[in-house]
């Protein structure tokens, strides 16, 4: 029985390798131990005596402190890897540039965009005409470069508030995502408690499942996940920890815990936010880690909402930049005169970015613009010339490059955070590696190690069967 029972351990740990060797490159798996105890000793007349070995376990090497870094930095890392490509899309729908560049002692930028061309050619246009108040050619050029500069505004307008519509539907998607795998996680709570009551064990392969969804889980949104004593985890969102997505073996909204949603109102002043199940919408940027918080970032506080909504962000910055030019070009077209010496009217219309337009008459009819200062003479072109130099106020030219650079600044910022957090990820994930991943060496070594014990062991239980046969030889 001794030598039986040794072979049935040795044979065990050698399998328990096997098994090691066979998902060394499985995303998730955690090396996996036999543990070999002394079985309990035996009382004779001349005291204790061995009865043996046994396995007491399989165990799943793991350690706890080093998944909850991977599984916190996951967040972070998710969140910097959607950030960069979100900030980048947003200023690829912008369509402006701005450079800047730095040598000893000096420092340069350099702007290139619809916008900022069509700002430069309206500009430059009122320069000419206030040389050349009375040509019917550069009144035209006028009104065509204000058309061009205004279908700009208008189009980056759109397209910003499409991408926002797009990061919305991407974070539904993503809500999706994280509602699946919570159900998924509590279906392994229950397997996993199955099993563990059925054999007494560890249910080691459920449970590496179980990790590999909540470390893809931990990328989408900031999660903790705790191990209850019954073997199952509990998993809650970070920055809302009564937000609890799993509990036990119930997930995806049954019994104690939530499923998540997102609701998109391009108007409010927080246009995109993320609701719980039970608890309601939640608080300002919560989550605010996962590709689902950088998608509540970007959306609400780099796009934001309309200025009229109250919105601070790139859509109400790009209002106030149109806002400021129809005030003061309405104000100075309507203080001076046109080709006519009629008084000026209203340059442009519009609420904002999204509406801005050339005037339906002045559009119908350059001589309408008041290129002069005074009644009494029409051809001086005074006032086209504090027309041209609106572009020097420091809420339209200066603001909208402000706006580009500051774009460009948050789209740097973001690549150079992501370059960070995937070293620091990786690093974090080497170090859990080391610990609990496969290493071929080391199981090479423990084979060659568990093969020879169940050798000796063998030639034990040959040896005592062949003096047992002795024995019975001599007895007959």
């Amino acid at each position: 029985m001794l030598g039986a029972q040794a072979l049935n351990a040795q044979q065990l740990a050698i399998q328990t390798i096997g098994n090691n060797l066979s998902n060394v490159n499985t995303p998730g798996y955690a090396r996996q131990r036999a543990n070999l105890v002394e079985t309990d000793t035996m009382l004779t007349g001349s005291g204790e005596q061995g009865t043996g070995v046994s396995v007491s376990d399989i165990e799943s090497v793991r350690s706890t402190l080093l998944d909850g870094l991977v599984q916190q930095s996951l967040g972070s890392q998710g969140y910097a890897d959607d950030q960069a490509s979100l900030t980048s899309t947003v200023q690829t729908a912008l369509g402006e540039n701005f450079t800047s560049t730095s040598t000893t002692g000096s420092a340069s930028t350099t702007s290139s965009g619809a916008i900022q061309t069509a700002l430069s050619n309206f500009f430059t246009s009122l320069q000419s005409l206030a040389a050349s108040p009375s040509d019917s050619t550069t009144r035209q050029e006028v009104v065509q470069d204000a058309t061009s500069l205004t279908t700009a505004l208008n189009g980056a307008y759109s397209r910003i508030q499409q991408t926002q519509g797009q990061i919305a539907t991407d974070a539904s998607s993503i809500t999706s995502q994280i509602n699946q795998l919570s159900s998924t996680i509590a279906s392994l709570n229950q397997q996993i408690v199955s099993v563990q009551s059925a054999s007494g064990g560890t249910a080691n392969d459920l449970i590496d499942t179980r990790s590999q969804d909540i470390t893809q889980l931990s990328s989408l949104v900031n999660v903790t996940a705790t191990t209850q004593s019954d073997g199952t985890v509990t998993v809650a969102l970070a920055d809302a920890p009564s937000v609890v997505l799993v509990s036990g073996i119930n997930g995806g909204g049954a019994g104690t815990t939530q499923s998540l949603s997102v609701s998109y109102a391009p108007t409010s002043s927080t246009p995109l936010t993320v609701s719980g199940s039970t608890s309601g919408a939640l608080g300002a940027g919560i989550p605010s880690s996962g590709s689902l918080g950088s998608h509540l970032e970007v959306a609400n506080t780099l796009i934001g909402a309309p200025a009229a909504d109250g919105g601070t962000g790139l859509l109400g910055q790009l209002d106030d930049v149109a806002d400021s030019l129809k005030t003061q070009m309405n104000a100075t077209n309507e203080a001076g005169f046109d080709l006519n010496g009629t008084a000026g009217t209203a340059f442009f219309t519009g609420t904002g970015a999204d509406n801005i337009a050339v005037a339906s008459n002045i559009a119908a009819n350059p001589s309408l613009i008041a290129a002069a200062s005074t009644t009494g003479a029409p051809l001086d072109g005074s006032n086209a010339t504090v027309m041209a130099n609106i572009q020097n106020s420091s809420s339209v030219v200066p603001a909208f490059q402000d706006i580009v650079s500051g774009l460009g600044s948050t789209v740097s910022a973001a690549a150079t955070n992501q370059s960070t957090q995937d070293s620091v990820t990786t690093q974090l994930q080497n170090q859990q590696n080391s610990v609990e991943g496969v290493s071929i060496d080391e199981e090479m070594t423990n084979l060659i190690s568990f093969q020879q014990a169940y050798s000796a062991s063998a030639r034990f239980v040959t040896t005592i069967s062949s003096l047992y046969s002795t024995l019975l030889a001599e007895t007959q």
